[in-house]
């Protein structure tokens, strides 16, 4: 976890001039959360080993986002030019960062992050169960220092390939959460599950989806369904303002941004 405290004039004017598209900001209520698949900095119009971090950078800063939950970074592989994206990313943004690796890649390492305007007080991160033909997954929990209270947010990625995972990994997800029984919890991530799932319906036992089932993510263009999702639980001081996917950010990655903004009573 590093505060970075500096960022370049020029550094901003080359995230202005990434993006093709006209960009808007669309940060609501008093702490909001972002939750973002970048594929590893590899806009789905561009080739294999395209990296462009630049309009990442940009997605997130004008979204306003106090912090941001990430999925599929790389740090230091050969596909990604041996670039520490988090680090990358928190130097453009002037934030705080911790990186948690899921599995080894080519030379380096592949896995999920957090970013914080605000300081990270502590860093928790559990494996999820896994199958021989899956890939391993994390759950990773950062406690935020915001003003004087203390907000969790969780990041996740949870695996593709059969019913069975997706539901014992958010099966296990859920006892991991409440651990956290009297905090603030928000969970961003990249849930590879329909709303109708029966994963996402275990989410939804215990924890709030801040969107709603139309809010598609997938493909950039036309989306037509909804994979990445903004979860919390009811606490007596938070309320949910808004929720909505940032469809202008559609360059960057092969999925769309979601932002969630909180009101946080005192």
């Amino acid at each position: 976890m590093v505060k970075l405290l500096s960022i370049s004039i020029l550094t901003l004017l080359c995230i202005g001039c990434s993006q093709p598209k006209k960009l808007t900001t669309a940060g609501t209520g008093n702490f909001s959360v972002l939750t973002y698949n970048i594929h590893h900095g590899n806009p789905p119009t561009q080739p294999k080993g395209y990296i462009d971090l630049d309009s990442i950078a940009a997605a997130i800063q004008l979204s306003g986002a106090d912090v941001v939950a990430i999925q599929e970074l790389d740090s230091v592989t050969i596909r990604s030019h041996k670039t520490y994206q988090l680090k990358v990313l928190a130097e453009k943004l002037n934030m705080f960062y911790h990186f948690e690796q899921t599995i080894p890649y080519e030379g380096g390492s592949y896995g999920i992050g957090i970013l914080s305007k605000h300081p990270i007080k502590k860093i928790s991160a559990y494996r999820l169960p896994h199958t021989e033909g899956t890939e391993p997954r994390k759950v990773l929990f950062a406690t935020i220092a915001y003003q004087n209270e203390e907000i969790v947010v969780g990041c996740t990625h949870i695996d593709y390939k059969t019913k069975a995972i997706k539901i014992s990994q958010t099966a296990d997800l859920i006892n991991k959460v409440k651990e956290f029984s009297n905090d603030i919890i928000i969970i961003g991530g990249d849930f590879n599950a329909a709303p109708n799932d029966e994963s996402i319906t275990q989410m939804s036992s215990l924890l709030v989806d801040a969107g709603n089932e139309k809010e598609y993510t997938i493909p950039v263009k036309k989306p037509t369904k909804k994979i990445d999702y903004i979860f919390y639980k009811k606490h007596a001081r938070v309320s949910l303002i808004s929720s909505r996917v940032l469809t202008e950010h559609h360059y960057g990655s092969d999925h769309l941004p979601v932002l969630a903004g909180f009101e946080i009573k005192k």
